[in-house]
């Protein structure tokens, strides 16, 4: 108790005051890093004064987006620890002269976005004095203030910083840098190009180079020259002379109005035969009209420059005179090389590929190259790339096996997007001395169809070939890459049949791979082992296939990517967002991608849904569009903030077609049972048909009568009179009649058996007294077995309306068929619909099928 109660006391008296002082200061205080005391924070606290209550010990101040208009005299004398000020980005007009009283241990000064009209008054000749030990000072305005009127750079209050080593500068379009700046003789950085102070570009305000321009520096060694994105009218062709000890130049991005690339090179002149470390010579664009001889890069003055770095991609450069360059002796270009890019310009140079190697070996100290995207032709945002080989080429027979002599200390290359289209690899390649190159790039180059092998890369980490058209792939291929840890296939066509058989095998020397891009391939079904000997993969890319399903991922313990998005995915089921989740416990950084597929919000993915809601995993946003079941477009997050409500309405929706379901069922097998009680004979010899025999009904050729019609004494006048006239007078159906046919005094079982065989139809006339008669069972039983299968419908029953049906003859009507029961009054006068119905039944044709 007594222990807290002092820690609340602690926090009163000591902590609060703090916190409160930092406050009133308006400044946030902390540990200065980089210099050791401390780092006061004033930035965007709309003081109009330098605070004057920081600690003593304070080395790093920052109070730029403020309103500081003026600073007075001894605003920092309290300050004298203070190496590092960030006064930029306050509206000062004005400097006293002892504004920077007591900053002799200052080193960086950042004082841009300042409003100083560069006059002695505003800028006093001595205010920089104290500054003894400033190497860094960035002095950067916007000089649009200065529209219409020169002005002059305050070089002799600059003057006064003797050891000043870096000096980003203001210039206005026709600047001059006086004589005050040759004092500057510890100065080995100069700035004047387009520069970035927090997050915001301050524009180069030169525009015209003359041959003076620079003449101040040329007693000092300046090392570095930087003129990035100026807009330069003119400049005069010896205007670097003051910089002979120069080691790196920057001339980026640079807006020619009356100058062309030819001319920006031939200023490198002075440096033949010196040594430098950089040359950025990169996007010059030009307002002259597009002529082909300035875009040529010609063997002088480059080659006779030692320079370890050089940078002239985004050129538009046509031609380059290879042929000059890779001469004996060996130019100092060459020899000094290590780093060259000539990215992303129009090249066709005038050496064919097959001789590029033996040019790359010249530069035998050269360590990363880049040819990449060289196109021919732009509008807009269409592109195309030289054509692919000519003829002649194409029917070039390389030599078997292909040898490449590469710089033995290369170690990057890229030639993506070369205009030189590489063809069919139909023969082995072999790189001799490429010990040590890592990054292999051919993409977009031309390649077609790996069907041989590449040799000498045992040591590459990086290579891709996407772009390319490899649907015919050696699975030996990549054999020769036990190294490698990144592996691009995006966009090569890739055969989903070859995937799905040779896949694993494919991929299966790879040990040590970490990436693998499959991206844009059209790929719907992967193995699901295709990953199971990968162990080292931590990123898989398959977005932008049509992939439905995903391969198993629970031997890549390491894996912390997986990229999705834009497949054909509807869902993800249950055993995939387990084995998702599995991957993520073993990388808690586990990162998925899933955007752009179809996905459904139906009830068939609740559970999808709900893990969406749940996942610890790292998803692309995790609010996804997806399509419910009336069509109606939705998001994810949509449906999973009332999933309590969509799971009772999908409950609802199983229980109801459950019900549903299980009526149709039912309703299904009754009327199955009750066509097949309707057809039982038909089905019956269907089936028997299907087994092999054959059973067909006898015709009516076969039998002597057409009818036999079995009644009783009491029907006898009817049947033998009117009965007879209706149906064999009058229709011509030839009735079989016991008072006409049978002999008198037989045996009327045997003469009706008889009768029955000899007739093609039986019509059985059912009343009260054949009920009575002794053979009336008799002759039921024998009515019930003349219907066969092939005779279903050979038995006709008439029956009296006055007749009360026994239960004891339902075997006899279940067996006959509903048309060939005919119920009529027989003491009511018999009607044409009456015989019309009787001769129809009896002429009926039976079953043929």
């Amino acid at each position: 108790m007594y222990s807290q109660k002092a820690g609340i006391v602690f926090v009163l008296l000591v902590v609060i005051p703090m916190f409160t002082k930092a406050l009133v200061g308006a400044c946030l205080l902390g540990v200065d890093m980089q210099y050791g005391g401390t780092k006061a924070i004033c930035s965007r606290t709309g003081i109009s004064r330098v605070p004057g209550n920081l600690p003593d010990n304070t080395t790093t101040l920052e109070i730029a987006f403020n309103n500081i208009e003026i600073l007075h005299d001894n605003e920092f004398q309290h300050l004298k620890h203070l190496r590092c000020l960030d006064i930029s980005f306050n509206p000062i007009r004005k400097l006293h002269g002892l504004a920077f009283n007591g900053l002799h241990n200052l080193l960086v000064l950042e004082f841009n976005a300042h409003e100083l009209n560069y006059t002695d008054k505003s800028v006093p000749l001595d205010v920089f004095s104290p500054l003894q030990s400033l190497t860094n000072l960035s002095f950067r305005s916007d000089v649009s203030r200065f529209t219409g009127r020169p002005f002059d750079l305050p070089h002799i209050a600059l003057a006064r910083l003797k050891k000043l080593r870096h000096l980003n500068i203001d210039t206005g379009p026709n600047t001059v840098f006086k004589p005050g700046f040759s004092n500057l003789t510890e100065l080995r950085e100069l700035i004047v190009g387009v520069t970035l102070k927090h997050g915001t570009r301050i524009e180069c305000g030169l525009s015209n180079i003359t041959r003076q321009t620079f003449d101040s520096f040329s007693g000092i060694p300046v090392k570095l020259l930087q003129l990035n994105a100026c807009r330069l009218h003119n400049f005069d062709k010896n205007y670097l002379e003051p910089f002979p000890h120069l080691k790196v130049f920057l001339f980026n991005n640079v807006h020619l109005v009356n100058g062309n690339l030819s001319m920006v090179l031939d200023t490198l002149r002075v440096f033949e035969h010196k040594y430098m470390t950089e040359i950025g010579i990169n996007e010059i664009m030009t307002s002259l009209p597009y002529m082909g001889f300035d875009r040529r890069v010609y063997r002088k003055p480059l080659s006779e420059i030692c320079v370890t770095k050089l940078d002239l991609s985004s050129n538009l450069i046509s031609i380059i005179d290879f042929d000059g360059f890779c001469t004996t002796p060996v130019p100092p270009l060459m020899k000094c090389l290590r780093r060259l890019t000539l990215a992303r310009n129009r090249l066709l140079g005038k050496v064919s590929l097959s001789n590029l190697p033996l040019c790359l070996l010249a530069i035998f100290n050269i360590e990363e190259v880049d040819l990449s995207d060289q196109k021919i032709f732009s509008f807009a945002k269409y592109i195309s790339l030289v054509p692919h080989k000519s003829r002649a080429d194409s029917q070039r027979k390389l030599p078997d096996p292909f040898l490449i002599f590469a710089p033995p200390k290369l170690s990057y290359l890229n030639m993506a997007a070369l205009p030189h289209g590489i063809g069919e690899l139909d023969v082995d390649i072999h790189f001799i001395l490429a010990k040590k190159l890592k990054y292999f790039n051919v993409s977009y180059c031309g390649l077609y169809n790996l069907k041989r092998k590449i040799f000498g890369l045992e040591n590459l980490e990086v290579l891709d070939l996407s772009g390319n058209s490899l649907s015919i792939i050696n699975d030996t291929f990549l054999d020769t890459f036990p190294n490698l840890k990144k592996l691009r296939l995006s966009n090569v066509l890739l055969d989903n049949q070859f995937i799905t058989q040779s896949g694993k095998r494919f991929f299966s020397p790879l040990k040590k791979l970490e990436t693998l891009d499959l991206c844009s391939n059209d790929l719907v079904v992967l193995p699901n082992d295709l990953f199971h000997s990968l162990v080292t993969l931590q990123v898989i890319n398959l977005a932008e296939n049509k992939l439905i399903s995903i391969p198993d991922l629970n031997n890549l313990v390491k894996l912390s990517s997986l990229y999705l998005h834009h497949n054909s995915f509807t869902t993800l089921r249950p055993q995939y967002t387990d084995m998702l989740d599995k991957t993520a416990e073993n990388n808690p950084n586990f990162y998925l991608t899933i955007s752009g597929n179809t996905f459904t919000c139906t009830c068939e993915a609740f559970l999808f849904l709900l893990w969406l809601d749940e996942t610890m995993i790292k998803l692309d946003g995790g609010n996804y569009s997806c399509i419910e079941s009336t069509g109606k477009m939705t998001f994810t997050k949509n449906v999973s903030g009332t999933l309590l409500p969509f799971h009772r309405q999908c409950m609802s929706s199983f229980l109801l077609n459950l019900t549903i379901g299980g009526s149709s069922a039912m309703l299904v097998t009754l009327m199955a049972a009750f066509v097949f009680i309707k057809n039982k004979m038909k089905l019956k010899l269907m089936l028997l048909r299907l087994i092999g025999q054959n059973i067909y009904p006898k015709k009516r050729e076969e039998f002597i009568y057409d009818a036999f019609i079995i009644y009783t004494d009491s029907m006898s006048s009817w049947v033998c009179n009117e009965l007879r006239n209706e149906l064999e007078t009058d229709r011509g159906i030839k009735l079989n009649l016991r008072d006409r046919d049978h002999i008198p005094g037989g045996s009327q079982a045997e003469d009706m058996l008889e009768a029955m065989r000899d007739s093609w139809k039986i019509v059985l006339i059912l009343t009260v007294d054949f009920l009575k008669s002794d053979l009336a069972y008799f002759t039921m039983c024998n009515c019930l077995s003349s219907i066969t299968l092939t005779t279903p419908h050979r038995l006709i029953v008439i029956i009296d309306d006055r007749l009360n049906i026994p239960s004891n003859i339902d075997f006899l009507l279940e067996a006959v068929t509903e048309n060939n029961i005919v119920c009529f009054d027989l003491q009511q006068p018999f009607t044409w619909e009456f015989w019309k119905t009787l001769s129809v039944v009896i002429k009926q044709k039976e079953i043929s099928v």
